[in-house]
């Protein structure tokens, strides 16, 4: 039988037959597609991102995020290429990144205009977009995973520094680029988003993208018609969120929706805040306070305080994971550990934590939310 070669378990030594290997079996669906989606982005053709510019970039995320072993391996990818030639759109490139990367927060429309400005298409800045956010995924996925079988991802790192990580800034007008009310606080009401690209219009679709979009119900989506310039990462990176949340046994669904949206509240990305707190409230009602506090949790103060001990170990760990370059510790994991959780719900928090890693940097530097006019009423 031939074991098809999973990139995350290559850099970790994950033999087939060991558990952590085992237990990520029990996750085919994300598991199998976060491969795919590495093989995907890497191999989508594109005269301003070739695959040295490409290699080029995740070494830089792998870096800033952290990840000693991913950067060593993007490293050796990007040794058997040629040279990068710094031009003025890897310049322009490289400053997106910084912003994707470290402070998502800090993106606005101005930087995303700079691209169009150079004669960068939107198929180009979505790909570089997904490349970026990808990697910060992976970053923490391998992170976590490391945790997981006893390792700190960043104990080679004496300039890391480990302190409580706290909520980020919503800094932002209180109106949209197109002139429609910003939310300013977090909160549980559906919100509206607006790009700031071009979205694909609905007729250019093949009927294959269509059917895809259909399936899962973002043909009517102004977010995944724009991610649809790349449409394989987008239906790969749809798999890979249908294989972490849509999942049974393992973690309950509320407690991923919750670490969802306290991932969203390391970022500030109000709009991911709103829809997996609403989820979470609706998967476990006697949990409304636990998802109002976090909520309400000021910029600059500390997440993990006030909560049960399960709720509290469950930020903690989230929280770190998220952080850039990530503070996560083993210590972390074993305090979960020792309050009954399984590999199988660990891994499940990893990644839903290193999912929205993803998803909020995408939601926050491809465009902004607005209040919906029946939030008013």
């Amino acid at each position: 039988m031939t074991v098809k070669f999973d990139l995350i378990n290559n850099i970790l030594n994950l033999t087939p037959d060991s558990e952590l290997a085992k237990t990520r079996a029990e996750r085919p669906v994300s598991t199998e597609n976060t491969q795919a989606a590495f093989e995907a982005i890497f191999s989508v053709p594109s005269q301003i991102l070739p695959l040295n510019v490409k290699y080029y970039f995740a070494l830089s995320v792998a870096k800033i995020t952290g990840s000693v072993l991913l950067a060593k391996y993007y490293a050796e990818l990007l040794s058997s290429q040629s040279i990068v030639e710094i031009t003025p759109d890897i310049t322009l490139a490289e400053k997106y990144l910084r912003v994707l990367t470290s402070n998502p927060n800090q993106a606005d429309y101005a930087l995303t205009q700079q691209f169009i400005q150079q004669g960068w298409s939107e198929s180009d800045i979505i790909l570089l977009a997904q490349l970026i956010t990808f990697v910060t995924y992976q970053s923490r996925l391998v992170a976590g995973l490391e945790l997981l079988v006893g390792q700190n991802p960043n104990s080679d790192n004496k300039a890391v520094q480990h302190f409580p990580i706290t909520a980020g800034n919503w800094n932002h007008a209180t109106t949209t680029q197109l002139g429609q009310p910003s939310p300013t606080a977090f909160t549980q009401l559906q919100l509206g988003w607006e790009s700031w690209l071009s979205a694909r219009d609905v007729n250019s679709l093949s009927d294959d993208e269509t059917q895809t979009l259909k399936k899962h119900g973002q043909l009517n989506s102004e977010y995944f018609l724009l991610l649809a310039h790349q449409s394989e990462i987008l239906a790969l990176r749809t798999q890979i969120d249908r294989g972490i949340f849509y999942t049974s046994g393992g973690l309950p669904r509320w407690e991923r929706e919750f670490a969802a949206a306290a991932v969203s509240k390391v970022n500030g990305c109000i709009y991911c805040a709103s829809v997996h707190a609403r989820k979470a409230s609706q998967y476990a009602k006697e949990h409304l306070v636990d998802v109002e506090k976090l909520l309400a949790t000021p910029a600059g103060s500390v997440l993990a305080e006030g909560y049960e001990p399960r709720l509290l170990a469950t930020v903690s760990l989230v929280a770190s994971l998220s952080a850039t370059p990530i503070q996560a510790s083993v210590e972390q994991i074993e305090q979960l550990r020792s309050l009954g959780l399984t590999e199988l719900e660990l891994l499940d928090l990893i990644q839903s934590s290193a999912f929205f890693s993803w998803a909020n940097r995408l939601m926050l530097t491809l465009g902004e939310p607005f209040e919906l006019p029946e939030n008013k009423e």
